[in-house]
């Protein structure tokens, strides 16, 4: 899973070098973010502990639950978001909070579950207009981490 990750990550870094649209970049960092989240629900499987996946404006950062306490995942690097790519998500805000997480995100279980959520992708608007309807992605996944990509506008 590790080698499908990093042949991932090097078509993402190819085709966004060989085109600059707006299109290919939404495409890289929509692949980009899939194959995070599956490299951390492998890590959770395979190390057999609980990850947190925690959005802000920045990118995703991970963390594992190491003797009762939340830190930082080392196997995991840090996911930015890519130059040029707004970037929205829906987080269960009372989950992280029953939990007590450090931080509101999906969590993944070490059986191969996850918290079901969203992130939306865009590119092309600013502060005055919207970006075009075909240059935004949303990532919706199950608890089994299967995806469903659809159009924000749907």
């Amino acid at each position: 899973m590790v080698v499908v990750v990093i042949i991932s990550v090097v078509t993402t870094m190819s085709v966004l070098s060989m085109s600059g649209g707006d299109k290919s970049k939404l495409t890289a960092q929509e692949n980009q973010l899939k194959a995070f989240l599956g490299l951390v629900r492998d890590q959770s499987a395979f190390n057999r502990r609980l990850y947190l996946v925690v959005p802000d404006k920045t990118g995703l950062k991970t963390y594992v639950l190491l003797k009762k306490k939340w830190e930082t995942a080392s196997k995991v690097d840090f996911l930015a978001w890519s130059s040029g790519v707004t970037v929205s998500w829906s987080v269960d805000e009372t989950f992280a909070k029953n939990q007590q997480l450090p931080e509101a995100g999906w969590m993944f279980w070490p059986t191969g579950e996850t918290l079901e959520g969203d992130i939306t992708l865009s590119v092309g608007g600013d502060a005055f207009r919207a970006p075009e309807k075909e240059n935004i992605v949303k990532v919706s996944w199950n608890d089994l981490l299967q995806f469903d990509a659809l159009e924000a506008s749907k």
